[in-house]
Order: C-alpha cells, then structure tokens, then sequence
C-alpha cells in the first residue's frame, strides 16, 4: 500500500487518493493531514502534538473540511455530489485563510460521484486555488473524473495495481519519460549533462522515480535471460531497454539494484535525491 507521501522540499496541492476501501481511503488522508500540520505547525502554537493528531482523527479540527453527500430531506443520502455543493462548501469556502496553520485541506470523498457540472465548478478552483488548500481527493474509480480534473492532480493508487498501469503512469511524466533512453546513452553523456537530469529528477517524488528504476531494471534483467521483448512491461521504450540488456552484464545490473535501496535508505535520512541518483549515473557510466 502506498501513502500520500509529502516530500520535505515539495507539497503537492491537489491528490486524487484511488481504492475500494472507503473506510481506508478517508484514514490516509488523515494520516497525511497529521503528518502535514505537524511539519507546518506555527512555532508559537503550544499545543502539544498528540492533541492536534486527535482534534484530526475525530474531524473536528477547523482547518480540515470534509465534503461528502448530503442529506435529503427524508434523511437519506444523495447518491451524487452536485455543482451547489462544490460552490457552496468548496469555492465560497477557499479564499477564507486557515485559522491556526499554514494549509486548509478539503478532503472531497466520492470525488467520482461528482456530476460533471461539479467537476467543472471543482475545476477552476484546482487551476487558481491560494497557496494555503490542499485538495485530497477520494474515490473507487478514476474513470469517472474528467480529464481536465485528472491532470491536475497527484494520483494515488491504494492497494496493489498492475505493473502495466504503472509504467503507463510514471511515463506520463517527462522527467521520467526521458529515463531510459538516457540510462541507455549514459557513456555518451557528459557530467554536466548527467548533473542537470540528475536534479530535474530529484524534484520528483521518490516513489516514483524508484518505483520506474525498478520497472526498467526488471525489463532490462528479464530480456537478458529470455530475449523475449513480448515479456516487457516498458514497450514503449523496448529499443533502450534491450540495448541496456545487451550492454550491461548480469554484475553491473546487480549493483543497480542495490543502488535502488541504498537510494531509499538515503531518502529516510534526508540524503538529498539528485546527489543520489548522480552517483548512480556516473556508476553506470564507467561501466
């Protein structure tokens, strides 16, 4: 399972939190809203932490807002979220700065049962929201979400999700995009060349550039030993794939695997990312 990671350089403004368990979903984004207001706590708030964690736990803290269905007048739930209810708790809510924090944090459950009208009012506020909102949010099935809404946020995936989903995400990113025909000319590369890409990529989460650094050497080891290019995840960068696989010998794909964890060893103890992964590129290109 993964969490809602907050890098200590980066805080994304806008996650979209994917899974089936809604109990769980609405636990992590407590968790990284405890986790978040701890680290932005004012130095003159002498509330000790473990008070803050409760008020978050039961919801009752006035800097984190919920938005989930509304009642009808008969008592039942509605079974969607509508365009009124997005202005009336988010938009006519958002430019009211936080009471006690730095951040104020919605937290929009069945985000996916947004009728369209709603996602588009939710929209502009994503695009233009101040400084000081977070938006987390919750649902079962992405497919639901436009695409305008979907490019706007950090997606999440609670639970396992298959490779091929994966690789497909990850390369939606540029920086990550770019990885594996670089690795695949690295000898060619100058080290200013490998110093620039090197901090392009560590103002990446580090779940993410770990997570494709695993993906591609798993590709790279499995056409190695099968030559079977139907067996990669990574098609659509087959051609540098199978080239680091005849380049590189069984030893040096061993130590990239061992740079990975010494990468997430060094990510707990705040080593910073792009000196990390610079040393790996100039590993691999002297080899």
């Amino acid at each position: 399972m993964k969490g809602i990671s907050i890098p200590d350089h980066r805080i994304h403004h806008a996650y979209l939190v994917i899974g089936q368990e809604e109990d769980l979903l609405r636990q992590m984004a407590k968790d990284f809203v405890i986790r978040l207001f701890h680290k932005s706590k004012k130095e003159e708030s002498e509330e000790p932490e473990d008070s803050l964690s409760l008020r978050i736990e039961k919801e009752e803290h006035p800097d984190l807002i919920f938005v989930d269905y509304q009642e009808k007048e008969n008592g039942e739930k509605k079974s969607n979220i509508s365009i009124d209810q997005i202005r009336q708790e988010v938009k006519g809510t958002v430019d009211i700065s936080p009471k006690e924090g730095q951040y104020k944090v919605y937290v929009l459950c069945h985000s996916d049962k947004m009728t369209v009208e709603a996602q588009n009012a939710l929209l502009k506020t994503l695009e233009e929201a101040p400084e000081h909102v977070i938006m987390i949010l919750l649902c079962e099935n992405e497919n639901k979400l436009l695409d305008t809404v979907l490019s706007r946020v950090v997606r999440v995936y609670v639970g396992d999700m298959p490779i091929e989903k994966q690789w497909k995400l990850l390369q939606e990113i540029p920086a990550l995009r770019a990885l594996p025909a670089f690795l695949k000319e690295i000898a060619h590369k100058k080290q200013e060349e490998m110093q620039k890409y090197a901090e392009e990529l560590g103002q990446l989460d580090g779940q993410e550039l770990y997570c494709f650094l695993d993906i591609i050497l798993r590709d790279v080891l499995c056409y190695k030993s099968t030559k079977d290019h139907h067996l990669l995840y990574g098609q659509s960068a087959r051609e540098s794939i199978t080239a680091m696989a005849e380049k590189y010998s069984y030893w040096t794909l061993g130590q990239w695997g061992e740079y990975i964890e010494r990468y997430k060893e060094g990510r707990a103890v705040n080593v910073a990312q792009n000196y990390q992964i610079l040393d790996f590129f100039l590993f691999l290109s002297n080899t």
